[in-house]
């Protein structure tokens, strides 16, 4: 596995805030169709040293919102500009399980992603 860069970000903190909203939608897409039968809390973050902020996010399950929180984590320290696509990325930065999990929300998210965008 490869641990990310100690290098710091240099993606500006709105492009940050705009990516982690994007995961939160994609996100809650997966959460709603596959973790119904869950438990459920409103989602949010807010950590001093990473630009991205959330608050009272969508209902997401414990295993959704574990997953949320890596993924914003890793994009808000993600040392490439322009940040490529996570399949795209020459230094995958994401643990082999939460990698495996964002492959599934963002095959099953995407197409309906699109449609609810409006």
């Amino acid at each position: 596995m490869t641990k990310p860069s100690k290098e710091k970000s240099t993606a500006t903190p709105e492009a940050v805030q705009a990516d982690s909203l994007k995961l939160t939608r994609f996100i809650h897409i997966y959460c709603e169709a596959h973790h119904k039968d869950r438990p459920r809390k409103v989602f949010s973050f807010d950590y001093n040293r990473l630009p991205a902020v959330i608050h009272n996010g969508p209902e997401l399950c414990e295993e959704c919102s574990r997953l949320l929180r890596h993924a914003i984590v890793m994009r808000a320290l993600c040392p490439l500009d322009p940040k490529p696509k996570c399949r795209n990325c020459p230094q995958h930065c994401y643990r082999p399980e939460h990698r495996a999990a964002m492959e599934r929300v963002m095959k099953y998210s995407g197409p309906r992603y699109l449609f609810r965008k409006r």
